[in-house]
């Protein structure tokens, strides 16, 4: 028998915006409490919110094993550790006061536009334990914003967004950013001509193709992949990983809810353009005799499955110039709607987009849709990851590849 007790903390202030206002502040104390019994290649789960008794909640998990829920009983190594990367972002009495000095200064220099929606301060808080003897303990925090942005002269209800997220403030980088957005949003421009462009954006591609990665998928022949685990089929550049190092993630704990740690902190599904794992969980590793990848989540009185915390593609350069070398770009701002084919054609279309040239955005393009087969924008159009391009704040990477352009207006 196996027993694993967890504790999640989460400490969140949200500051609603209307109208470039402060509206209101809500404030969440959360704590969850999970008990997980395993013997026979069973599972009983037991969740409560609060304070538990956890001689209780280990008895009604316990009680649960007849329900037959089927789950590997594992025993892994025994490892105690205990990680704390919070930081002094600013103090939450300031909160609202930095809101409301950052929500004037940008309607003053961005009289065109009303903002609105949220700003997050958090904390996280997660305590793993088993009957082996592993004790884990990770602390975090982070600062978040996600600003939704109104050209006043528009009929829509959203024109525009600007999300980052940090371990620090700084209202300068924050101001500057979104400047930089509305300034680029004001200046209409014609369509490119070229029906092929480099595109920078975020992790559409992949994440259009994220459940063929998925183990019960691949290993039921139901994926793009079907065959092709442990066979290089992107390109060279390409590495895709699960990456819970607590030095580079925000409030991302560093084992996941079963309590693995991967070497490093870190597990690939790509790497160096091999297909080198599903994503996994304990039970779909042992079902499918695959290598667990270690990024496993759950319900607080739930069964863990499959997860996809501290996804990301791995850097390939310092900076976008690197990248792109003098040529002009399209930034995808705001996309929506896409979709795959089976056969792997993918359809984004662009909402928002501007063209990028000479280290600044040049001004917003009219609609189009990007498309191009999955193997090749991974493939042979794939240019690079980077952290650092136009944008000064929080921890945005851009993922950089070639595309076609069609149903351009």
């Amino acid at each position: 028998m196996k027993i694993e007790k967890i504790i999640n903390k989460e400490s969140t202030r949200c500051i609603n915006v209307a109208a470039s206002k402060v509206e209101s502040l809500r404030i969440n104390n959360d704590l969850q409490n999970t008990v997980r019994v395993y013997d026979k290649n069973a599972i009983g789960v037991q969740g409560s919110l609060g304070r538990a008794d956890f001689d209780e909640l280990e008895k009604a998990a316990a009680a649960k094993l007849a329900q037959g829920i089927p789950y590997p009983e594992t025993h892994d190594k025994v490892q105690v550790l205990n990680i704390d990367t919070a930081k002094f972002i600013f103090d939450k009495k300031d909160f609202i006061p930095k809101t409301a000095a950052l929500l004037e200064r940008l309607a003053r220099e961005n009289p065109d536009f009303l903002f609105s929606n949220k700003l997050f301060l958090s904390s996280v808080e997660k305590h793993y334990e088993n009957s082996d003897g592993t004790k884990l303990d990770y602390k975090g925090n982070a600062y978040a914003l996600g600003l939704v942005i109104k050209f006043k002269g528009s009929a829509n209800i959203m024109d525009e967004i600007y999300s980052a997220t940090s371990d620090y403030y700084n209202e300068d980088e924050i101001c500057r950013d979104i400047k930089l957005e509305c300034d680029a949003f004001l200046n209409n421009i014609p369509q490119i001509e070229e029906d092929e462009a480099i595109i920078i954006g975020s992790y559409e591609p992949i994440q259009y193709a994220l459940e063929h990665f998925i183990a019960d998928i691949y290993f039921n022949k139901s994926s793009l992949l079907d065959g092709k685990l442990g066979q290089k089929i992107f390109n060279d550049k390409l590495s895709v990983l699960i990456n819970r190092d607590p030095e580079t993630q925000l409030a991302i704990p560093f084992f996941d809810e079963e309590g693995v740690i991967n070497e490093g902190y870190k597990n690939y599904l790509i790497k160096n353009g091999v297909f080198e794992k599903t994503v996994s969980c304990k039970k779909s590793a042992a079902q499918y005799g695959c290598e667990n990848l270690g990024s496993a989540s759950a319900p607080y009185n739930g069964v863990p499955g499959i997860g996809a915390g501290g996804f990301e593609a791995e850097n390939t350069a310092n900076t976008l110039e690197e990248l792109l070398k003098g040529r002009k770009a399209v930034y995808l701002s705001n996309t929506g709607g896409g979709d795959m084919t089976p056969s792997g054609d993918l359809s984004i279309p662009s909402i928002v987009s501007y063209l990028y040239q000479d280290g600044k955005l040049v001004g917003k393009l009219p609609e189009f849709t990007v498309t191009g087969n999955l193997f090749d924008i991974l493939g042979k159009d794939f240019i690079g990851v980077c952290k650092n391009g136009f944008f000064k704040f929080g921890r945005q990477k851009y993922f950089v590849y070639k595309a076609k352009l069609v149903n351009k207006q």
